[in-house]
């Protein structure tokens, strides 16, 4: 069987959260992927954790480590890895649903141009009222605004060759935080993104609170109105700046201040 899709799941210090989102990634319908779990530096357990949950995987597999602090360097070196055609990113304390896969690929199979594909992120059973009108929005907003990214980095998948032309992860190009919205603006050049209302995941909501290492609402608006030939100068010379300013570098995210009240 032919590995389609690379899942790179980096990690640091997820004891207890990395287990079951391991687990659901196991329970996958459509087994043509390889997972790549990249240890960031951990200190707890989540390591053997994670090496324990992705055990029934056999070699489709691997725990690999790297020890420079940063999501993204974590991901750079899971996408160096990478030698499929698809890769996804997940987190560690993301729930993905038995057709996770099964839709990535089918949404590329459907549009051979697109450069990427996003799952909608929910907080309630899909069939809530709560999630079909999340679903619902962030669908309208993917056709009103379909040069702007509406997912995280929890629930992007793109075609590696994209990726790479795109420049991958690169701290020296962006070092904040944030990433996962520049990363899909440089992608975007490359071909479309694409969404489907029964493509989800469901992340923990404990990221609710940091709004000291998000954007403000300013920024946030003034991102989903800015016409899109003027993205490079909202990301590298407003955004970055802004971020700069408030010392909202990637490297803040290794703080897991999870009480932090959101503003």
């Amino acid at each position: 069987m032919t590995a389609l899709l690379t899942i790179v799941l980096p990690f640091f210090n997820e004891q207890g959260w990395i287990g079951p989102t391991i687990d659901s990634l196991v329970a996958q319908s459509d087994p043509r992927f390889r997972l790549l779990l990249v240890d960031n530096g951990s200190t707890d357990e989540g390591h053997a954790e994670a090496a324990a949950h992705a055990a029934p995987l056999g070699d489709r597999a691997s725990l690999i480590a790297c020890p420079k602090p940063g999501k993204i360097h974590a991901m750079a070196s899971g996408l160096s890895r990478t030698e499929t055609p698809l890769v996804a990113i997940c987190d560690a304390d993301t729930y993905y649903p038995a057709d996770y896969v099964k839709r990535i690929v089918a949404l590329f199979d459907q549009r051979h141009d697109a450069a990427a594909v996003m799952a909608i992120d929910l907080y309630a059973p899909p069939l809530s009222p709560e999630s079909i009108r999340r679903a619902a929005f962030i669908m309208r907003k993917s056709r009103r605004f379909p040069s702007k990214c509406h997912a995280g980095g929890y629930a992007q998948a793109f075609r590696t060759q994209a990726l790479r032309a795109a420049g991958g992860f690169d701290a020296e190009r962006w070092p904040y935080v944030l990433e996962d919205h520049e990363i899909v603006h440089r992608v975007m050049r490359h071909g479309p993104v694409l969404y489907h209302p029964d493509h989800v995941c469901f992340p923990s909501n404990r990221r609710a609170s940091r709004a000291s290492v998000s954007w403000t609402r300013a920024e946030r608006l003034l991102y989903r109105y800015m016409p899109r030939r003027a993205l490079d100068w909202y990301f590298y010379r407003f955004l970055s700046r802004r971020l700069a300013a408030r010392n909202s570098m990637g490297i803040a995210l290794r703080t897991k201040d999870w009480s932090a009240s959101a503003s």
